[in-house]
C-alpha cells in the first residue's frame, strides 16, 4: 500500500477517517462472512497446536446476523415513487442511471446498504469531459453524454477540506481512492492504486510510485467540470453532520464476533466431551511400570488384562459448563434480534400486543426520520444532475408511507371484524384495511378475494332456494 502518512501525499487519512478505520474494517469483515479473516477473530490460544488452531476455524462456522439486517433495511427504503417535478432527462435515463445498466431503484438499493453498513456513503454525479467534435445540439444527443452517478464507499473517501458558507460546511476538496484493474503481460491483470482530487470546478488523479527514496506523485489526469461544486454527496440515512456519521449497526456487528467466539468454544467443549478418555487404574505403581506395560489397544479382538484389585473405565468431562453456555448463546441471539427487524415476523417467541405496538412504533419512528433524510439527499443528488443539464428542476422522491406504518394491533383487527360483522363497512373495505395494516401481505389480491367470495355466496343462495 502506498505511504499514508505524509500530509504532502493525496493518500493521507483525516484524523476522522483514521480514527474509524478499525471499526470499518470489523464492519466489512461481517458484511464478508469473515471470509479469510477468521483468525483475527479467532486467535491462537496458549500452547495451541497450530493444526489444532486450524482444525478449530475450520469445524467454526459464522453466523451472519449483521448482513440480513442491512439488507432488511435498505429494502424498506427502496420502495419510493419519483415526484411530479423531477427533471425529464433523469425520467428518460432512470432505467440505465449509472451507465452500467443499473435503474434507480437498484442503485439506491446498494446505496443504502452501504450506507446502514458503514453509517454514510459518497454519491458522486459524474459527467463524461468534454467532447471537441461536438458542436451543436444534434451531436449532443447522438453522442448520448448526460450525467450518470457513481456509488463511493466511505473507505476510498480519505480526506477533505471544508468551509462555512452562510453557516453551513461545504466541501473544498476531495479526495477518492480508485482502484482499477489493468492488463498485466498477454492475458493477466494486477490492481492499480490511482487518487482522484476534487475541487470546484475541477480534478486531479495522481498515481503514487514508490521509489528507493521518497514516494513520487504523479499526475495522470487533469480536467474542469461546468460546475461552482464538488459534484459529490455525503449520503447518510442517520446523521446529517458532513462526513460524521457513525455506523447505525455496529454494536449488532460486534455482538456478531461474540456469538462467533463463543460458538466455537462451545464446539470446542461439545466435541471434548464426546471423546470420553479410556482410563486403566491399577496396572501401572512404578515408574518402571510405564516401561513395560504395552500401549494401550480398544476393540472388540482385544483383551484387557489389569490386577485384581484395578479398575478400567471411560473418564467423561461433567458438561457442567454446556448449559451455561448456551444460555449465554440464545441471550446474545436475543440482543442480537433485537437490533434488527426482528418484530415484523413475531421472533421466535408469541409477543403481546404490547410489546409488538411498542418495538412497533418506535422503529416505525426511526425509519422515517431514515426515510426523510433520504428524501433530503436525494434532492440533493437531483439538483447536481441537472447542473450539468442546464434544466430548471431536479425534483425528488418520497417513500411509501404505508410501508413505514405502524402494524394494527389485534385489539384493532377486532374492532374492525365487528364493523364488518355489522355491516358498517365492507367486506372489501375491511380486507383493504387489513392490507393497510400490515396484517395482510402487499401482494394479496383484494379484488380476486371479493369476486371469488361473491360468487360462493350466491352458489350457497342457489343451493338453498
Amino acid at each position: 500500500m502506498p505511504p499514508t502518512n505524509s500530509n504532502n501525499l493525496p493518500s493521507t487519512l483525516s484524523l476522522a477517517a483514521a480514527a474509524y478505520s478499525g471499526n470499518l474494517l470489523l464492519l466489512l469483515d461481517c458484511w464478508n462472512n469473515l471470509e479469510g479473516r477468521e483468525r483475527a477473530y479467532l486467535p491462537k490460544e496458549t500452547k495451541e497446536p497450530p493444526q489444532a488452531w486450524s482444525d478449530r476455524i475450520r469445524r467454526t462456522t459464522f453466523d451472519n446476523r449483521f448482513e440480513p439486517a442491512i439488507k432488511d433495511y435498505a429494502g424498506l427504503l427502496s420502495v419510493f415513487s419519483l415526484n411530479d417535478d423531477t427533471a425529464q432527462s433523469i425520467l428518460d435515463n432512470q432505467n440505465n442511471i449509472d451507465l452500467m445498466g443499473n435503474d434507480l431503484w437498484t442503485f439506491f438499493h446498494e446505496v443504502d446498504q452501504y450506507c446502514l453498513r458503514d453509517g454514510w456513503c459518497g454519491v458522486m454525479v459524474e459527467h463524461p469531459p468534454e467532447d471537441p467534435n461536438i458542436n451543436s445540439q444534434a451531436d449532443l444527443l447522438e453522442s448520448d453524454r448526460r450525467p450518470y452517478l457513481v456509488l463511493v464507499d466511505r473507505r476510498d473517501i480519505l480526506n477533505w477540506q471544508t468551509t462555512k458558507i452562510n453557516g453551513k460546511p461545504q466541501l473544498t476538496r476531495v479526495t477518492i481512492r480508485e482502484t482499477r484493474l489493468e492488463p498485466d503481460g498477454d492475458y493477466g491483470e494486477k490492481e492499480a492504486v490511482y487518487y482522484r482530487v476534487l475541487i470546484p470546478g475541477e480534478y486531479f488523479v495522481f498515481q503514487i510510485i514508490e521509489g528507493k527514496g521518497e514516494a513520487q506523485l504523479l499526475l495522470v489526469e487533469q480536467g474542469t467540470t461546468s460546475l461552482a461544486e464538488i459534484p459529490l454527496v455525503y449520503y447518510s440515512v442517520t446523521e446529517s453532520g458532513l462526513f460524521n456519521a457513525k455506523a447505525p449497526f455496529l454494536n449488532l456487528a460486534k455482538l456478531n464476533i461474540e456469538h462467533f467466539q463463543k460458538r466455537s468454544q462451545l464446539n470446542e467443549v461439545l466435541r471434548k466431551c464426546n471423546l470420553p478418555v479410556p482410563v486403566r487404574k491399577g496396572l501401572i505403581r512404578t515408574v518402571d511400570d510405564i516401561k513395560k506395560v504395552p500401549p494401550l489397544v480398544i476393540g472388540p479382538n482385544s483383551v484387557l488384562d489389569i490386577p485384581a484389585d484395578g479398575d478400567f473405565f471411560f473418564a467423561e468431562p461433567s458438561g457442567v459448563a454446556i448449559a451455561a453456555s448456551k444460555d449465554d448463546i440464545k441471550n446474545l441471539e436475543a440482543a442480537m434480534d433485537r437490533m434488527t427487524l426482528d418484530f415484523l415476523t413475531s421472533g421466535e417467541h408469541q409477543k403481546t400486543a404490547t410489546e409488538v405496538l411498542l418495538d412497533s412504533t418506535k422503529t416505525s419512528a426511526n425509519l422515517k426520520g431514515v426515510a426523510r433524510r433520504k428524501e433530503s439527499a436525494m434532492q440533493q443528488i437531483f439538483k447536481l444532475w441537472v447542473a450539468y443539464t442546464g434544466e430548471t428542476e431536479g425534483g425528488g422522491i418520497t417513500q411509501d408511507e404505508d410501508l413505514l406504518s405502524v402494524p394494527l394491533t389485534p385489539e384493532q383487527i377486532d374492532k374492525l371484524e365487528s364493523l364488518a360483522n355489522l355491516g358498517f363497512i365492507s367486506q372489501r373495505t375491511l380486507l383493504l384495511l387489513l392490507q393497510r395494516g400490515k396484517t395482510l401481505p402487499r401482494q394479496f389480491d383484494i379484488d380476486a378475494e371479493v369476486a371469488m367470495t361473491e360468487k360462493v355466496q350466491q352458489k350457497d343462495e342457489v343451493l338453498a332456494a
